[in-house]
C-alpha cells in the first residue's frame, strides 16, 4: 500500500538516438502517469475508509 514510485528512466552516458531517447521519454511519462493515478487511488480509498 505504502509502495514508493519507480521513479525516473535513467538515461545513458553515450549518444543517444532519436527513437531511444523518445522511448526512454515514454518510459518516464509513463512511469510517473502510473504513480500519480495510484497515489491518487490511495488517498481516494484511506479517505472513503476514515469516514
Amino acid at each position: 500500500m505504502t509502495q514508493e514510485c519507480e521513479g525516473v528512466v535513467d538515461i545513458p552516458h553515450r549518444f543517444v538516438p532519436r527513437q531511444e531517447a523518445t522511448d526512454l521519454h515514454a518510459e518516464d511519462r509513463h512511469r510517473l502517469g502510473d504513480c500519480v493515478r495510484l497515489n491518487h487511488a490511495k488517498a481516494l480509498t484511506i479517505k472513503a475508509l476514515v469516514q
